[in-house]
């Protein structure tokens, strides 16, 4: 049974995966079934459809603490997007890939 989750602001597939299940290993089943990349930016707002998790996907003392200090893990960064990307940082003159 698939259940509806609303991305809230900066959130990863990681963070939902640990919201919804306790722990990241759920991160991998739901990109494959919302077509979605591990990495990929989500607008907040965005409802996805979260596979059932297999048993070793849930971490019950993990959901129960989150709940019980109401914590939404938001961990995504977007803060190359407001600097232009990486290009804007400089790195020693002498940097040679090779």
């Amino acid at each position: 049974m698939q259940k509806d989750y609303k991305v809230q602001e900066g959130q990863t597939l990681f963070d939902i995966a640990i919201h919804s299940f306790g722990s990241i290993e759920a991160a991998l089943e739901i990109a494959r079934c919302t077509d979605l990349g591990l990495t990929e930016k989500l607008p907040a707002g965005r409802i996805i459809s979260l596979p059932k998790p297999q048993i070793e996907q849930i971490d019950h003392y993990v959901l129960a603490t989150m709940i019980d200090r109401n914590i939404v893990p938001a961990t995504g960064s977007y803060i190359l997007d407001e600097i232009n990307g990486i290009g804007d940082a400089t790195i020693g003159a002498d940097f040679r890939i090779g």
